[in-house]
């Protein structure tokens, strides 16, 4: 049984996200929220403001309503990892042979073309959110692995034009500072940014583009149609044409037969102390991004400036103290980079991830009420996408392009699920197990 281990912990140590010193979450552009709106967004995170961009720069009157802080969730609790890549998991609607084999290339289409999306956001809104094009590094974490990146990597050239590259064992400290790894893949079009700057940067220009921001606004029900719903917040009701439910992975009872496609995940992060520059520099000198091969993984990256490591994964699959998180998180740590064991944790935190039973993200409508949800950890560059779609789905009175309007929306596979993982210590403990066993240790 895993303790706290003190000693680990910065004198200023703080369980809140390290972004946050940079840009705290705030209801400064906040308001109240009007009687009527032609589009309300539930929620605020990166789809609601892409969504909403769009539309009230099509001159559309857009209201948000948030039920925290304005980016208090996981906008602002992200890694900042960046990628063209989207979790292709099993039972892709369904499909078998050449139908499956079509789907899967579209959807990498389209994958690519949501980090092209949110890459030329950034440069055309100028948000200053510290966006590095450095690539990512991909561990094979058992020997076993190895192989089938290679193959991925052909494929994600073939179909992407990833700049994707086999790393062996013997080169992959050029890479990065650890033996850890069986070797890896590298990929050239990945980025990083500074999560909660981005957000921030988003909030802005949607403010300046007329969007009404309306935080700690609970929506408690939503009745009527399409074209005439009645929105029942905490502030009152507010009538409305058209309605999208953008909650993620803090969806809840609101929208019940969504709640139960999705499984919320918590995924803690920690953030060292300021390190020296040399061994920064030893421990990434690419400056990538990192994720890895096992099925219980973690992902981590230099902060801007590459002075401190941010470290995320699942440390726990229930909700644990951030102390005890972070010391989980910091024997992890130091599993794949051992320099790193007398580095000291300046920030602990978590947030929720949405995943989905065949690892895709989702966009639709139900009972009339658009959404896009189910990120499964590759949130920043797809829900930003997805926001932008589905207001081009309204603009376009229904019609769309995007092969994620087309996909079945599977619930969970559990008996009675209602949305509360009450499974997943134990789905977790098997997984890990597994990953043991074909690491061989």
């Amino acid at each position: 049984m895993a303790s706290v281990n003190h000693s680990l912990f910065h004198a200023d140590y703080k369980s809140e996200p390290y972004w946050w010193e940079a840009a705290r979450p705030d209801n400064a552009l906040a308001t109240d929220p009007p009687d009527r709106t032609e589009v309300l967004v539930v929620g605020s995170g990166y789809s609601s403001l892409s969504a909403a961009l769009d539309l009230a720069r099509a001159g559309r009157a857009v209201t948000i309503a948030e039920a925290e802080t304005l980016g208090w969730a996981a906008s602002s609790r992200s890694g900042g990892c960046v990628s063209a890549g989207i979790n292709l998991g099993k039972g892709i609607a369904g499909g078998q042979g050449d139908k499956q084999n079509n789907l899967h290339t579209a959807l990498l289409g389209e994958s690519l073309a949501s980090y092209e999306y949110v890459i030329g956001l950034i440069k055309r809104e100028s948000i200053n959110c510290h966006l590095e094009q450095r690539g990512r590094f991909v561990g094979a974490f058992a020997a076993s692995h190895f192989p089938d990146l290679a193959e991925k990597a052909a494929k994600l050239n073939d179909l992407m034009n990833l700049g994707a590259k086999v790393v062996s064992r013997e080169q992959q400290r050029a890479e990065i500072g650890t033996d850890f790894y069986h070797g890896g893949m590298s990929i050239k079009r990945a980025a990083k940014l500074h999560p909660s700057l981005y957000y921030k940067g988003l909030l802005e220009v949607c403010a300046e583009a007329g969007v009404t921001l309306s935080a700690e606004t609970r929506v408690d029900a939503i009745d009527g149609t399409k074209g005439n719903f009645t929105v029942k917040t905490s502030k009152g009701d507010i009538a409305a044409e058209q309605v999208i439910i953008a909650t993620n992975g803090y969806t809840g009872p609101l929208t019940p037969k969504l709640r139960k496609r999705l499984v919320p995940i918590s995924s803690q992060i920690i953030v060292t102390e300021e390190l020296p520059e040399d061994m920064a520099r030893e421990l990434i000198p690419t400056g990538r991004t990192i994720s890895e091969t096992p099925r219980i993984t973690s992902y981590y990256r230099l902060t801007p400036g590459d002075r401190r490591v941010m470290y995320g994964g699942r440390a726990r699959f229930h909700n644990v103290p951030p102390k005890l998180s972070a010391t989980i998180l910091h024997g992890m740590m130091t599993a794949r980079w051992p320099q790193l064991k007398g580095a000291k944790i300046t920030h602990s935190w978590s947030g929720f991830v949405a995943m989905t039973s065949d690892s895709l993200p989702h966009m639709g409508e139900e009972d009339g009420l658009h959404y896009c949800m189910g990120c499964n950890g590759s949130g920043i560059a797809m829900m930003t996408y997805m926001g932008h779609m589905v207001a081009q789905r309204i603009l376009a009175e229904g019609q769309s392009d995007s092969i994620f309007f087309e996909l079945d929306f599977p619930g969970v596979p559990v008996p009675f699920y209602s949305g509360d993982p009450w499974f997943l210590p134990a789905v977790g403990g098997y997984f890990r197990l597994r990953d043991r066993i074909e690491r061989g240790s």
